[in-house]
């Protein structure tokens, strides 16, 4: 269990993160807030990996040299990440995600900001009281100040791009105390290909973003909510999915039992073709105009 932060370092975070709103909102234009769009731009190819980080979550998305990383795991796999990005040709981070602030999710992103050319750092704006008063959190945070980097704290409906890749971003919808419900939820588009990515977000907050987010839930490729947890099983959003293939990023023999029966159950009865990381390893599938195709 983590220390208790004392009140005062964690209030002089909140100022610094307020410090990081304001000066970011300079350098930023938002989309309609509240409203997701679609972008198609033009021909080639993408590719999604789906990267086994064990017990925790990376994704890449990838055109040539060019990337968006999607978290970055435990810290113990900080070192096979960037082999890993490496070996992809990719050289260059447009933007590094931190979906929220479990160790499982950003315990690698210090190795990412040493080793690649990085853009923008994304992540979702906390407020003072479910700021975690965790050293992974602090190691982050005390990073991106040091080195004066980008941030962006997106508004649903925001999007960012690649060349011809775009990831839109769909929730969370409120600001809360549980973190998991505080994910990026976000959309990958890629050539008329898309990926729903639902980071670690459970029912409550997909309900909400189901509820009340104007834009289109329908993608080919689902990664699952929670590492296939039970509590990330809302079947009104995963039926407006309406995916075909389903991923799950998890552990092998992991301490939760992840991925629950009612994951599992979900894809085998709704026909979705299932992948995991805890089986298969690292899992690529390629976009371009005629369609996607796993490679890996």
């Amino acid at each position: 269990m983590a220390k208790r932060r004392r009140k005062g370092k964690n209030s002089l975070l909140g100022l610094l993160l307020a410090v990081i709103v304001l000066a970011c909102s300079f350098f930023f234009d938002e989309s309609e807030p509240g409203k997701v769009t679609n972008t198609y731009l033009g021909d080639g190819e993408a590719y999604i990996h789906i990267i086994d980080v064990g017990q925790g979550s990376a994704a890449l998305i990838q055109e040539g040299n060019k990337g968006i990383l999607i978290d970055t795991g435990e810290d113990d796999y900080g070192e096979y990440l960037v082999s890993y990005i490496n070996s992809c040709g990719v050289d260059e981070l447009e933007y590094v995600i931190a979906s929220h602030p479990h160790s499982d999710h950003i315990g690698g992103i210090t190795d990412v900001f040493e080793a690649f050319k990085v853009g923008t750092v994304v992540m979702p704006e906390l407020s003072e009281k479910n700021i975690p008063a965790t050293r992974v959190y602090e190691r982050m945070m005390e990073y991106i100040l040091d080195n004066d980097m980008d941030v962006l704290f997106p508004e649903i409906g925001k999007t960012i791009y690649l060349e011809n890749a775009s990831l839109s971003f769909f929730g969370p919808v409120k600001q809360t105390e549980d973190l998991n419900n505080m994910s990026l939820i976000c959309k990958v588009n890629a050539y008329g290909n898309r990926a729903m990515i639902l980071g670690d977000a459970e029912k409550e907050e997909l309900s909400s973003v189901y509820e009340t987010v104007l834009g289109e839930f329908e993608s080919e490729i689902l990664v699952m909510g929670h590492h296939g947890s039970r509590t990330s099983v809302y079947k009104p959003l995963l039926n407006a999915v309406n995916a075909s293939v389903a991923v799950i990023s998890c552990g092998r023999d992991n301490d939760y039992g992840h991925p629950h029966k009612e994951a599992l159950d979900y894809a085998s009865k709704n026909g979705l073709t299932l992948y995991r990381t805890d089986k298969e390893g690292d899992i690529v599938f390629r976009f371009t105009a005629e369609g996607y195709e796993k490679v890996k």
